[in-house]
């Protein structure tokens, strides 16, 4: 394992985990303009969850085998980047986002919007039918953020649900796992739960989101082997509908012109250089 990958891995994996913290922006999107959101999916896909329940029955050596195709090098970083990011944004956001709310939004839609764009780029000719998995996708996300909050209790099934929706989401670019929680009305609730160690909403919510990221996570990674370009064309129509949540959300704080115009710049110059680095890194 070379150090200079894992170290890039783990600051892919904290920027992913930041915009995991934050409604507005998906980890999905993150990894996709940072170009490993497809090795991602394929990562998750290849640990041995449901060989696991067969070493006791006598199949040890399947699942080790099973073992072994796990792509380690990548996976242990990034979940370790991700964790980081998750811990330090639940103790700091909450205070943050209420006193510059009208930039961090504005810094967002820049964000998105650039992403789209380098998304845009990754589809070879775009023909006239492929913009139908485009609009199923941007309507698709469109709605999901513009839902309101509805009233939802903190039961443990509840919790269990909310983390299954958020991570299906998480891994969809356009559309904020953290939104979806807002909409659940279950944010506030599991940045509390976080920052002061509720171990029992902490596990609860987490069984939740194991059990949707590998069930969604196959349906991704099938979805690209047989209709990549046209799942590529429905993400792209995801990220674009999912500019309706920090849109919304700046123009509510009222920002002036310089707080929208200049935060979604230098959102939209951090993608592209981003993007550049890492065409020219695996160049």
């Amino acid at each position: 394992m070379k150090i200079e990958n894992s170290i890039k891995w783990f600051i892919q994996g904290f920027m992913m985990g930041m915009a995991n913290v934050m409604p507005g922006i998906s980890g999905g999107t993150i990894a996709l303009i940072m170009g490993f959101y497809e090795r991602l999916i394929h990562a998750i896909n290849t640990i041995p969850l449901k060989s696991s329940l067969t070493i006791f029955s006598g199949g040890k050596e399947k699942f080790n085998k099973e073992l072994k195709k796990v792509d380690y090098e990548f996976l242990f970083p990034l979940i370790i980047g991700v964790s980081s990011a998750t811990l330090i944004l639940a103790l700091l956001i909450g205070a943050f986002i209420e006193d510059h709310r009208a930039i961090i939004f504005s810094f967002f839609f820049g964000l998105i919007l650039a992403s789209a764009g380098i998304l845009y780029h990754k589809i070879e000719h775009f023909e006239a039918p492929m913009f139908i998995p485009g609009f199923v996708g941007f309507f698709f996300s469109f709605y999901i953020v513009g839902l309101s909050p509805f009233g939802a209790n903190h039961s443990l099934p509840v919790i269990f649900v909310s983390g299954l929706l958020s991570i299906t989401s998480m891994i969809l670019p356009g559309i904020s796992g953290s939104t979806v929680l807002v909409i659940l009305q279950q944010w506030d609730y599991l940045l509390t739960a976080l920052t002061k160690i509720d171990i029992l909403v902490i596990v609860v919510f987490m069984s939740g989101a194991i059990t949707g990221l590998f069930s969604f996570a196959k349906i991704v990674d099938f979805l690209f082997e047989r209709y990549r370009k046209a799942t590529l064309v429905f993400l792209f129509g995801l990220v674009l509908g999912g500019l309706r949540e920090p849109t919304t959300e700046a123009f509510a704080a009222d920002p002036s012109f310089l707080e929208w115009v200049i935060p979604a710049a230098v959102g939209a110059i951090l993608v592209s250089v981003l993007d550049l680095f890492f065409r020219l890194n695996s160049k």
